[in-house]
């Protein structure tokens, strides 16, 4: 994990979505730029119906800094997260989630009729069930998605890699645990052995 952001010092802009990592709901998005002044430069607008919107130069007024006019106070969860938790407690949180990668990714290749299609990449990690023959390996993998999430055991979800069905995990809750991924994986297999894949 630590590796994918070497030299993210150096970028002019970072956009960031703080509904994954850092445990807000949706919609609640974050940019950070090195030069503020180069994008007001580029949202900033100025119609005659806005003049009483006009602030003095040391306020900041948000409508010049995206697109949106009117918006939500979506900062404010962002702000009381790091405010209650902290920065340490939330890196610890992702420091987490990556060992919970790598720890599945582990169980898994020892895992027979098991592979590892994707290793963990920021937490997420993508593998199939390969069986025997390679005939039908979309539709068991997806049946095998749909059992476990019926089950109520856990939910995982899925995507195509190169046109191949794949189970896709990523465990980003803090309140997820070894035993967890090692419950759902165990789950996922007796599935696959209880269809005779």
């Amino acid at each position: 994990g630590r590796a994918a952001l070497a030299g993210l010092d150096r970028a002019d802009s970072i956009a960031l979505d703080p509904h994954k990592w850092l445990f807000q709901p949706f919609e609640c998005g974050c940019l950070l730029v090195r030069d503020a002044a180069a994008l007001r430069a580029a949202y900033a607008i100025h119609p005659e119906y806005m003049r009483d919107t006009l602030l003095e130069d040391e306020e900041t007024n948000y409508c010049e800094y995206g697109v949106q006019l009117s918006r939500s106070f979506r900062a404010l969860g962002l702000w009381l997260t790091l405010k209650t938790f902290g920065a340490r407690a939330v890196g610890q949180a992702i420091d987490h989630a990556f060992e919970l990668a790598d720890h599945a990714e582990a169980l898994i290749q020892d895992m027979d009729g098991w592979e590892v299609v994707t290793p963990p990449s920021m937490a997420i990690l993508t593998f199939r069930f390969v069986g025997a023959s390679e005939s039908d390996f979309n539709r068991r993998n997806a049946g095998l998605v749909r059992q476990l999430r019926e089950s109520g055991v856990a939910m995982v979800s899925s995507t195509l890699l190169g046109g191949r069905y794949v189970i896709r995990l990523c465990p980003i809750n803090p309140r997820t645990t070894r035993e967890d991924i090692e419950v759902t994986l165990a789950a996922l297999d007796e599935l696959a052995r209880a269809a005779g894949a």
